[in-house]
């Protein structure tokens, strides 16, 4: 089984040295390879790098899996879509370094980077991007294809919908729901639930603007 890494960036560079440095994946990767539809065909990180087009027609759905290493929620959903639409199964990737709850569940192309805690009874679903230091607790719904950056803490019973975006530090209080495709600025404290679409920052976290094209990077 091979293993691609759709993104060139800084999510597809730090993805690269967790799984190479790492001897927990020795041997579930014969060959490391990534995708970027921005450049020619050439090399990244010693690795053969191609773009979807020339990547569909080189390697069969069935000796393959792919990692998506971006941040942004949309590009990750629509990279999903288009990874899965062509028939190929997303990489599950976490880090040994996790804490995990053994009741805790995990979807497809979910990645957990290092030292991450989760809590009893939480569900984490498809695409959902959880970068290292983060704690998500007990029985929280992470939805697809969010972000959760560094150091963020979701407490217990708290609803993250599909798309959101969390950043550096934010802290979400328990038992509230953050809809879909809200953006939670780094270092806010939300202390109640935020509508989606919508943009919360500060302590506490107040909506301040309406994130109309879905975008956080812009």
């Amino acid at each position: 089984m091979k293993l691609a890494i759709y993104g060139t960036g800084g999510s597809g560079r730090e993805l690269y040295e967790i799984i190479t440095v790492t001897r927990e994946w020795d041997g579930r990767w014969e060959e490391i390879v990534f995708i970027d539809d921005t450049k020619p065909e050439g090399e990244f990180l010693s690795c053969r790098m191609v773009p979807f087009a020339s990547f569909c027609e080189l390697f069969p759905a069935d000796d393959i899996e792919v990692a998506i290493a971006i941040g942004e929620p949309a590009g990750r959903k629509a990279l999903y879509e288009r990874v899965t639409g062509a028939g190929y199964h997303l990489a599950t990737i976490i880090h040994p370094t996790c804490a995990l709850s053994p009741s805790a569940v995990f979807g497809q192309g979910v990645i957990v980077k290092d030292s991450v805690s989760i809590s009893a009874g939480a569900v984490i679903k498809d695409n959902a991007y959880i970068n290292g230091i983060s704690m998500i607790g007990h029985d929280v719904e992470i939805g697809e294809h969010c972000q959760i950056s560094s150091h963020a803490v979701i407490a217990g019973n708290t609803k993250v919908g599909p798309g959101v975006y969390v950043g550096i530090s934010a802290c979400v209080r328990d038992h509230i729901e953050i809809g879909e495709n809200a953006i939670i600025a780094m270092g806010a404290v939300v202390m109640k639930s935020v509508r989606p679409g919508r943009t919360a920052m500060g302590n506490p976290a107040r909506e301040i603007a309406e994130n109309k094209d879905h975008q956080v990077f812009k």
